[in-house]
């Protein structure tokens, strides 16, 4: 009797074998994706940001430089009324520069971060959070990374492109709600 409890066992234990190995690759892929990084201290990538306030949607683009910390140097390059705004967020604060023009958004999260964060808060992720899980869908490798912001939960899920391994969309949650998206392009390590 206990060689046929054995037997009915071992074909269950493969099949989670190979779903903790399956898994186990994909982490390995975020974790290429990440060492990638460090190891080119930085990167630069345009980012298309959407904030969603509920009775009105805000939509502008950056271009932004980040070092293999995380910090980010950014310019407003759309829409053409606030083009040309700069600014640099690192942990410790920000500055932001502009000639007479300013950046109208509101602030998301319970009144806690700024849409023009979004760009550092995904880039400082991709090099310091906790990668809590990754997996393929349609879009890609799926990378989410766990970290907190006020002690709530702050969590950036980013897809990564099948072939080319580099970023192509994030989102940002925050206490688990969806507050920023970005569309990412022409992302290059740095060299």
């Amino acid at each position: 009797m206990g060689k046929i409890k054995i037997w009915l066992l071992l074909p269950m234990l493969v099949l989670l074998t190979g779903c903790g190995e399956k898994a186990s690759g994909q982490v390995e892929a975020a974790m290429d994706f990440r060492s990638t990084l460090l190891g080119a201290n930085g990167c630069s990538f345009t980012g298309k940001i959407t904030a969603d306030y509920g009775d009105h949607v805000w939509e502008f683009t950056v271009d932004c430089d980040a070092d293999g910390e995380g910090n980010l140097a950014f310019e407003v390059v759309e829409p053409e009324a606030i083009a040309g705004i700069t600014g640099t967020v690192e942990a410790q604060g920000g500055t932001l520069t502009f000639d007479g023009k300013a950046l109208g958004f509101g602030l998301l999260a319970e009144n806690r971060i700024s849409p023009a964060s979004c760009p550092y808060m995904v880039a400082r992720s991709w090099c310091t959070g906790f990668i809590s899980s990754a997996g393929y869908d349609d879009s890609g490798l799926r990378m989410t990374v766990e970290t907190t912001f006020d002690e709530r939960p702050l969590t950036v899920d980013t897809w990564l492109d099948r072939e080319k391994g580099v970023p192509i969309f994030s989102e940002v949650c925050y206490n688990r709600e969806r507050i920023l998206w970005m569309s990412i392009s022409e992302f290059e390590f740095d060299t």
